[in-house]
């Protein structure tokens, strides 16, 4: 079994586009490790839905 099976593959996120996309978001980086996100996902609407997808907010850097 693939880390990314073993990991991934049971996630139930309630709705199955969600769950295919975590896993399919989950596969993708783990393949990637080390990586950008831009080098792992090449296009800019996987690379958008992948950073909706993370729960990580928008970070705002406010200069002094």
């Amino acid at each position: 079994m693939n880390w990314w099976d073993k990991n991934f593959a049971s996630c139930e996120l309630g709705d199955e586009r969600l769950s295919n996309r975590g896993y399919s978001i989950g596969k993708k980086i783990s393949q990637g490790f080390g990586k950008a996100l831009s080098e792992i996902f090449k296009s800019g609407s996987e690379l958008k839905r992948a950073y909706e997808f993370s729960p990580i907010g928008k970070q705002n850097l406010a200069g002094s």
